[in-house]
């Protein structure tokens, strides 16, 4: 699914004295199957932005084009839309609204019309992919962990096998482990399903090991849309906009300036790692 943003304007707080652009005149498109990281400071525009991907905002001017059509053509369908583009908000948790995890899952793939049968498959197959036992189906989600919360809240839009899956801050308040755990699953979907993902995100560690591009948001406008490697490599440019990179890419720009002849571009350990032994292996040889 291809996701078109033409001038896209939203105003809160027009004809008062409060009034400010969130967005301001945003243009970009978003391919098939991207997998996409959007990082900002606070009050850049990040969760206005893709509020708009699947009709919660409305623009104030601007279009979005999904698959070449106007979202909010008198002919689009919005209800269909958001079947296709899921959206997770930041603490999902606090949209929890059914008695059981079953209900709260299922909330979506009822609403789509499935039979029950589809919608049982759906419930279950969503909850071994977040990592939720069975035993928990009958149970509140009101009485689980926060962890657990999190993964049921995440489960109800998966569940609906959205085309575009988009998750707003996912891993916010979660512990090392399971914050590394979430983003091996959301990456898991990525792959198994040919889905386009987005994750707004504030770690750039985060970004760095997860996504393939990554949109930079300041002041309600677009300042980068690179591939990863590519805006890690401009660590100035972000260190600009009061942005942070990864620590390993902040050990190699320190080496850089020491007079180290080596590549800024490194975003990962993983990455650092393969880089350096390609390149002692390469002396070793030379050596020989």
């Amino acid at each position: 699914m291809k996701i078109e943003i033409q001038n896209l304007t939203h105003t809160y707080g027009a004809g008062t004295p409060f009034v400010k652009n969130a967005l301001d005149d945003v243009s970009i498109t978003i391919e098939d199957h991207d997998f996409i990281g959007l990082i900002g400071h606070t009050g850049s525009g990040k969760s206005t932005l893709v509020q708009h991907l699947n009709g919660i905002l409305k623009p104030t001017s601007g279009r979005i084009l999904i698959d070449g059509r106007d979202m909010w053509d008198k002919n689009t369908n919005i209800r269909e839309v958001r079947f296709k583009i899921g959206l997770v908000f930041q603490y999902p948790e606090h949209q929890l609204f059914e008695e059981t995890v079953y209900r709260d899952i299922a909330f979506g793939p009822t609403n789509m019309g499935l039979s029950e049968e589809e919608i049982r498959e759906r419930v279950l197959s969503a909850m071994e992919f977040v990592g939720l036992e069975q035993d928990l189906l009958d149970k509140s989600p009101f009485d689980l962990s926060g962890g657990q919360k999190r993964r049921v809240a995440i489960a109800g839009v998966i569940a609906m096998r959205p085309e575009v899956l988009v998750l707003d801050e996912p891993t916010a308040g979660l512990d090392p482990k399971a914050r590394d755990d979430l983003l091996k699953q959301i990456k898991k979907y990525y792959k198994e399903n040919r889905s386009t993902v987005i994750i707004v995100s504030h770690s750039m560690e985060d970004m760095a090991k997860t996504v393939d591009k990554i949109i930079v948001v300041k002041g309600g406008k677009i300042e980068r849309f690179l591939p990863v490697g590519e805006i890690f490599a401009d660590a100035e440019s972000l260190s600009s906009m009061s942005l942070d990179i990864p620590t390993i890419t902040k050990v190699f720009k320190k080496l850089k300036d020491r007079g180290v002849d080596i590549e800024t571009n490194v975003y990962t350990v993983k990455y650092a790692y393969e880089l350096m032994r390609s390149r002692l292996l390469g002396e070793v040889r030379q050596d020989a």
